[in-house]
């Protein structure tokens, strides 16, 4: 079994998602110190052509409180209406937006709940299973510095196998994983562009620049289900050896980086520059 661990972000870009998507069980780290300045609380859809940053309030947020003793505040009007200026003419608008608005509004607040619970509605939207828990309510070892954490949850789920985004490559080591019969490996992720262009732009003959590193949201919108999927499948699981990691080449998502494909990942392509719209 494929583990992941990762703090709770606000409808995170594809490459979050690409992890749950390699893995069997994924817990949701709230029981960690919250990132004022992170993503945990806010993300990018597109609006205008451009990036345009959304935030949910978060109530007395502290970098000296845990995510878990924290709550979102009340999803304001203004929010769904941007969403709604944002993405009326996307082809996925109808499906998807009713979807936004359940999970935006979920009445339980605690940040790790309603994250979790995005996480679920939109596997389930793409008929995608994974398990999903929220750490602060497993009992482990949390005096532990964070790899060995890393490595009591997995094992106290069963894990053979921890995964983690390609940033992570310098904070962990092979070793300590290996020595308790679990394989570490480091997810690169390298989805495709796809068309952010409304039909009616597109019958006239107009086609907009590909904005990357969106909220999982402006995929949802502009991409059907299967198109979706396509996308989670392109990454590479990657060894954790770092000599074997620049022997690859940059896996930071500069460039194609060989390696054994992960998963449903046989699709995996690489493409730039304009997406073809149709």
């Amino acid at each position: 079994m494929n583990i992941a661990i990762m703090q709770p972000y606000l409808f995170p870009h594809i490459g979050y998602f690409q992890l749950m998507h390699a893995c069997d069980e994924f817990l949701v780290y709230d029981d960690v110190a919250f990132i004022p300045r992170g993503y945990i609380h806010r993300n990018n859809v597109l609006l205008g052509g451009k990036a345009h940053r959304f935030t949910l309030s978060v109530p007395k947020a502290s970098p000296n409180r845990l995510i878990s003793e924290l709550v979102f505040g009340p999803t304001p009007d203004s929010l769904l209406t941007t969403l709604h200026h944002a993405y009326a003419k996307a082809p996925y608008y109808a499906q998807v937006m009713p979807l936004l608005q359940a999970m935006f509004q979920h009445e339980d607040r605690r940040i790790g709940a309603l994250c979790k619970y995005s996480f679920e509605r939109v596997f389930d939207y793409l008929g995608l299973e994974c398990r999903f828990l929220l750490t602060s309510e497993l009992e482990h070892d949390r005096s532990l510095k964070a790899q060995d954490r890393l490595i009591e949850m997995s094992l106290m789920r069963g894990a053979e196998g921890y995964i983690n985004s390609i940033g992570g490559r310098k904070l962990y080591q092979a070793a300590p994983f290996a020595a308790n019969g679990i394989t570490l490996s480091f997810l690169a992720s390298q989805p495709s562009d796809y068309c952010q262009t409304p039909l009616d732009s597109r019958r006239s003959g107009r086609q907009a620049e590909f904005v990357a590193g969106l909220s999982i949201i402006d995929v949802l919108m502009w991409c059907s289900p299967g198109e979706v999927l396509d996308r989670l499948a392109e990454y590479q699981l990657l060894p954790e050896d770092l000599e074997l990691l620049r022997a690859a080449g940059n896996a930071a998502g500069d460039t194609a980086v060989p390696g054994p494909l992960a998963r449903d990942a046989s699709a995996y392509s690489q493409q730039g520059g304009h997406a073809s719209c149709h």
